[in-house]
């Protein structure tokens, strides 16, 4: 706000432009901050609830008996689908390591290669989720509707996904440093 009216002042601007420009601008955010509190208030419900509990319980279960590159597979998909409706690194990082951990530990994973997948995971799906407060802000000061990036952008975010798991084998069957 202050940066706004020293901005506005070292433009020349008067009062009553630098009040109007402020307005235009909050006008472009407000979508972007709609989007970010309902975002949060699915988050409450879900851990508030237990949701997310019975929810990671299930699918810890179901990716323990899948072998070792389904194990890892399985992990990263699972967080990159989690990211759209998580978008807070650490907070998926409290709820799913713990997990990921037993999971690696039962599928003979190396504790390396469950935290590359949850960075790999976290990372190419913040350039599409719609929940991303940053991705919405971004697109609403460039006024770039999310229909129109999600078009464009879908293609190379899917290959940049399936590189990313590709990139996680290697972790698997070679020994890399630090694996």
């Amino acid at each position: 706000f202050f940066m706004a009216i020293a901005t506005g002042m070292a433009l020349g601007k008067n009062a009553s432009e630098i009040s109007k420009l402020f307005i235009d601008g909050a006008k472009d955010m407000l979508s972007a901050a709609l989007v970010v509190g309902l975002a949060s208030g699915i988050i409450v419900v879900l851990e508030d609830g237990k949701i997310i509990d019975t929810f990671l319980n299930s699918v810890s279960n179901s990716i323990n008996s899948s072998g070792e590159l389904g194990a890892l597979s399985l992990m990263y998909g699972f967080q990159s689908i989690l990211n759209a409706i998580i978008t807070s690194g650490t907070a998926k990082a409290a709820m799913l390591m713990p997990m990921f951990r037993e999971v690696a530990t039962i599928a003979g994973i190396s504790l390396q290669s469950a935290v590359t997948a949850f960075h790999i995971g976290d990372g190419f799906t913040n350039l599409i989720t719609p929940t991303s407060g940053v991705l919405i802000g971004v697109l609403g000061i460039a006024r770039i509707p999310y229909a129109k990036w999600f078009k464009w952008a879908w293609k190379f975010i899917l290959f940049m996904v399936v590189l990313g798991w590709l990139l996680l084998i290697p972790t698997l069957y070679f020994q890399l440093p630090g694996f």
